[in-house]
């Protein structure tokens, strides 16, 4: 497990030079001795990758570039933050439509007016010979704020499973690629409705054409200073 905590809120980063230092340090150790050792390595952080610093995506930082490098290496990533409930994936910065990582974004258990709380489970590959220590599926369970209220006790429900809601055999990064492309082909479909649904956590409101379009390009845009990645999405209506 390799935990990092990069931001704009911490104004050293903001340092070319330490930020040119830390390509060669601590993080890339660490991935290069998982790799000489043909171990596994989970990355969990607070801030999702859209939310560092943007000259760490102008100089190429690690964490972005060496997923390429250590794509058999990175098994998972997890973060927070956003409150939301979402993911996004990576592509390889030549062939960009091969995925070569992705990030779970975990919802909250923060009580807003216009989110429920909730957590989600992972279900993992075991500690075994030959374990790939990829998440095999996820629960999230929700708790209903309207109705915790109504009877004064606090109601926690599951809200989907991901294979199940998004009829995935897998949960590799290919998978997700390919749930990207099923929602890309039908934006406005049901399978879209039910992506918002989760992604604002069972407390929805109407997501027309260009709300979807944004959604889908935020799933899409695990690397956010590449301006071309929203492309291939259907135009803004």
């Amino acid at each position: 497990m390799i935990n990092v905590g990069h931001t704009n809120e911490n104004i050293i980063l903001t340092h070319k030079g330490f930020i040119k230092e830390m390509r060669k340090t601590l993080f890339i150790q660490w991935l290069q001795y998982a790799e000489d050792h043909e171990e596994k390595v989970h990355i969990i952080g607070h801030h999702p990758p859209t939310s560092c610093l943007a000259a760490f995506k102008n100089q190429k930082f690690s964490f972005f570039s060496d997923d390429v490098n250590y794509e058999n290496t990175i098994a998972g990533q997890f973060f927070g933050h956003v409150h939301e409930d979402e993911f996004t994936v990576f592509y390889d910065e030549i062939d960009q439509t091969r995925p070569v990582s992705m990030a779970y974004i975990g919802p909250s258990l923060t009580t807003y007016s216009s989110l429920n709380p909730d957590y989600s489970i992972f279900t993992v590959d075991g500690d075994y010979p030959g374990s790939s220590y990829w998440a095999l599926d996820h629960r999230t369970v929700i708790m209903n704020l309207t109705a915790t209220n109504i009877y004064n006790q606090t109601i926690f429900h599951d809200e989907y499973s991901a294979r199940d809601a998004y009829q995935m055999k897998y949960l590799f990064p290919s998978d997700w690629s390919d749930l990207l492309e099923r929602l890309q082909n039908d934006i406005d479909g049901t399978l879209m409705d039910l992506i918002y649904k989760h992604y604002r956590k069972s407390h929805t409101t109407n997501c027309n054409h260009d709300c979807r379009r944004n959604l889908l390009c935020i799933l899409k845009s695990a690397r956010s200073n590449d301006p071309h990645v929203c492309d291939s999405i259907p135009p803004f209506s």
